[in-house]
C-alpha cells in the first residue's frame, strides 16, 4: 500500500531527488538539463543553478534568456511591479539574480557556448517581447555570445531529466500516494 502524502510534501521530495543528483553530475549535464527543463515544473533545480557559482556563464546566460528577461524589464524595480500586478515577484526576482551574477562575475565556469541570437535550435530569444516598452535596458553584455563548447541537446531526457533521475522520479510516484 501507498504512503499518502500531500502534494507539497511530494514536491519536496522530489524537489530534494533533484538536488541530489545533480550534485553528483558535472556542469555539461547541468547545462543539457536547463536546455529541456521543463519550467512548469519546480524551480527549486534553477534557483540551484543561479546560486552556484560552478554552473557555467553560458548556462547562466542560457538560463536567464529563457526567463523571459524583456518582460520584466516594464517594470522600474520589485516595488514598481507589487504596485502593478498581483503575480511574478519571484520571477522578476530570479532574472534579477540571474543579470546580477553574470555582471558581477559569479560564475566560475566559461567552458560552454550560448549565443543568445542564435541558439542550438536557431531561435533568438533577444526577440522575445521586443515589441514591449520597458523602463531598462538589458545590459548589453547579455546580448553577447558566450564562446566555448558546443553542448549537444540531450537525448533521452525527460522534461530536463536525464533518463536515470526520470526513473527515479518514477519510483517515487509509485512508492507514495499524493493527496
Amino acid at each position: 500500500m501507498k504512503e499518502k502524502i500531500s502534494d507539497e510534501k511530494f514536491e519536496e521530495i522530489v524537489d530534494n531527488l533533484i538536488l541530489e543528483y545533480v550534485k553528483t553530475v558535472n556542469p555539461e549535464i547541468w547545462h543539457q538539463m536547463a536546455m529541456e527543463w521543463n519550467w512548469d515544473s519546480s524551480s527549486v533545480f534553477l534557483n540551484w543553478l543561479i546560486d552556484n557559482p560552478k554552473t557555467d556563464k553560458a548556462t547562466a546566460l542560457m538560463i536567464y534568456w529563457k526567463s523571459a528577461p524583456r518582460y520584466w524589464k516594464k517594470f522600474l524595480d520589485k516595488d514598481d511591479l507589487i504596485s502593478k500586478e498581483k503575480y511574478g515577484l519571484a520571477d522578476f526576482e530570479f532574472v534579477e539574480r540571474v543579470e546580477n551574477n553574470i555582471l558581477k562575475d559569479f560564475y566560475q565556469g566559461n567552458n560552454f557556448e550560448f549565443d543568445p541570437k542564435n541558439d542550438e535550435q536557431n531561435y533568438d530569444w533577444t526577440s522575445d517581447y521586443a515589441d514591449k516598452i520597458t523602463v531598462r535596458n538589458i545590459p548589453d553584455i547579455m546580448f553577447e555570445k558566450f564562446e566555448g563548447q558546443k553542448v549537444e541537446e540531450p537525448e533521452n531526457f525527460i522534461e530536463g531529466m536525464p533518463p536515470e533521475l526520470y526513473e527515479m522520479q518514477d519510483e517515487l510516484y509509485e512508492k507514495y500516494d499524493i493527496e
